[in-house]
């Protein structure tokens, strides 16, 4: 995984990266089998229509494969918007300054090789530099964005965590706006990293419009499609057993620090409602919606958020109120949701999906049951299953 000599290897500090690797795969498969095992032993739901029992199992790389076409579908979907809108695609990388990171690196062959021990490194190991500069990074960045936001007619963004090859954090950010807009960006990027003591290593401006840059020489061109570039990030395939380890490194990396890996522009249709709809459509709606979107030449996330007329349906503190998105009048598809919002014990709103309906041509195609949480362990589960099984029989 790090390209690096005999010498540094045979460092302290290069042997805590290695046991670091071996944690993070270790904690991947612990916290799965830790949610195969609450699900198997403690959510078990009975359809109060059917009185089916629900079969509720967590796999790594199903999950894995789902999540990130659902995130490919959104991003191009922000895009296509971005297009409508006359929005141009500006991509920025946030790196960390020296100090954060814990070994020396040149170029070499066309790879990175790490060569040494980083002197200035501020951190007694390096976990507490990961730890340290993403909330470092998160500070920076929301600095950086509102001041964009607050300074920009339209924006429109993807933002990324990456891990180097050290497990240092890193930010790449996918902003869209106006053309004669990419000015703020860039004086916001230049009063960043003069605020935060951030060279421009630190702090990378790239133009992916393939505009003629020839003032900064950090700025990259030449990449045509916005939404492919920002996705090389996010896609890691499966398609052998290192790719396999590798996305279990990451998936521990993440999950120990509390690193939030993709956050969007809000659309009017959310990833969660699309992952609904898509993966309970059946077999005849699913062929018609992809039929209907490869047409339009649209992703699928788009031509669902496009025509559906959403109806949310909120109660909180015995008050109901209704929301609306979608045009009622072209809307060839129909959602609507019933959220509930209780009080938390130490402050703020818990929201619950009550029901959730999805019509298409007024016909329901896919109604949330009701579930009853079956109390007891897995075996008296079990001895239910299997008397329904005899009942049936």
């Amino acid at each position: 995984m790090l390209y690096s000599n005999t010498k540094l290897q045979k460092t302290k500090r290069y042997e805590e990266y290695q046991t670091l690797k071996d944690k993070y795969y270790k904690l991947s498969l612990t916290k799965e089998q830790g949610q195969q095992s609450f699900l198997k032993y403690n959510m078990i739901l009975r359809n109060q229509s059917t009185n089916e029992v629900l079969d509720i199992n967590y796999n790594f790389e199903k999950y894995y494969k789902k999540y990130t076409k659902s995130i490919e579908q959104k991003i191009y979907t922000i895009e296509a918007i971005a297009k409508e809108k006359d929005l141009v695609p500006v991509f920025v990388t946030l790196t960390l300054p020296s100090e954060y990171h814990p070994f020396k690196s040149i170029k070499y062959k066309d790879k990175r090789l790490y060569t040494d021990l980083n002197h200035e490194f501020e951190f007694s190991n390096i976990e507490e530099s990961i730890k340290q500069g993403y909330d470092y990074l998160n500070h920076i960045y929301r600095t950086f964005y509102k001041r964009v936001k607050n300074n920009v007619s339209d924006l429109l963004y993807v933002k990324v965590v990456e891990a180097h090859k050290t497990f240092i954090p890193h930010f790449h950010i996918l902003f869209f706006v106006k053309k004669e807009e990419i000015r703020i960006i860039r004086k916001n990027f230049d009063n960043i990293s003069h605020e935060f003591n951030l060279s421009q290593t630190d702090l990378e401006l790239v133009n992916v419009n393939e505009l003629q840059e020839k003032k900064n020489p950090n700025i990259k061109t030449g990449v045509n499609r916005a939404s492919k570039y920002i996705m090389k990030y996010i896609t890691k395939s499966l398609n052998n057993g290192s790719d396999y380890y590798m996305a279990r490194i990451l998936d521990g990396w993440k999950r120990l620090y509390k690193i939030r890996m993709i956050t969007m522009s809000n659309l009017d249709l959310s990833l969660t409602d699309f992952r609904t709809i898509y993966h309970n459509l059946d077999k005849d709606s699913k062929n018609k919606v992809l039929l209907k979107s490869k047409e339009n030449e649209q992703s699928i996330f788009h031509f669902i958020m496009k025509n559906t007329l959403t109806i949310k349906i909120i109660k909180k503190d015995n008050f109901t109120r209704t929301k609306r998105f979608g045009n009622s009048k072209s809307a060839k598809f129909v959602l609507i949701k019933k959220v509930i919002q209780s009080k938390k014990v130490l402050g703020g709103y818990h929201s619950s999906i009550d029901s959730f309906k999805f019509i298409i041509d007024k016909k329901s195609i896919y109604n949330k049951p009701k579930y009853k949480k079956i109390r007891g362990n897995y075996y008296e589960y079990k001895n239910i299953v299997n008397r329904s099984s005899v009942c049936c029989s």
